[in-house]
């Protein structure tokens, strides 16, 4: 069976599924056969029920880039609800840079005390609880961390490759206007070249110095 994304991730990405309007049918031709299972008498869900991957990869391809970007930052945003992220703050950023230096180990070995010596009153101000809690999602959430540094260098790469490919193309179009704006007849096109090389930044052909003795070209 083919994996499909979450329903709430998808709508937010490629919109809800279309609902058809079944209003001007007949009630009669409406009922479709459901297929049941013999043995356990279980609804058998049609294969064309749940988008597949490949409907949903086909969906965004034919989205606008501003509506799809629109859609993933609304998906950024119930990912991290749902992992329940904190924002970095001033407040807090001292507490959490002097965490660091606290080692695993130190939490494992506090947490075996605590738990062989629970009649310890100083024991139970440390929640043992969501000290496993973390210790055990820690590694998931690196790994999280990891996949999502990965993916937002691939975008910054991806933006300035597509620029890339976009100013090759358009230097190239500017060298041959600059040949073609050297001709008299091509006046208007050489004040253009003129406005382009200054947005450029860049002058016009340098004149080689001449060598002592040597008249200049």
């Amino acid at each position: 069976m083919a994996n499909v994304w979450p329903s709430d991730t998808r709508d937010a990405i490629v919109g809800p599924p279309l609902q058809r309007n079944l209003s001007h049918r007949n009630p009669s031709e409406v009922i479709e056969e459901v297929p049941v299972d013999e043995d356990t008498h279980a609804i058998v869900p049609l294969e064309s029920s749940a988008p597949s991957e490949t409907d949903a990869a086909q969906e965004l391809a034919v989205r606008p880039p501003e509506e799809l970007a629109a859609g993933v930052a609304k998906v950024l945003d119930l990912i991290a609800e749902r992992l329940e992220l904190e924002t970095p703050h001033p407040s807090t950023a001292r507490r959490v840079r002097g965490a660091r230096t606290v080692s695993r180990e130190f939490v494992l070995s506090l947490m075996a005390a605590a738990d062989r010596r629970p009649d310890l009153s100083f024991f139970a101000k440390f929640d043992s609880a969501e000290a496993r809690s973390v210790l055990q999602s820690e590694d998931a959430y690196r790994l999280t961390a990891e996949r999502t540094a990965m993916f937002l260098a691939s975008l910054k790469y991806t933006i300035e490759a597509r620029w890339a490919k976009v100013v090759a193309g358009a230097m190239l179009a500017f060298t041959m206007a600059s040949i073609y704006a050297k001709d008299p007849r091509n006046a208007d096109l050489a004040a253009e070249v003129e406005n382009m090389r200054r947005h450029l930044g860049r002058k016009g052909v340098r004149k080689k110095k001449a060598k002592k003795g040597q008249p200049p070209e």
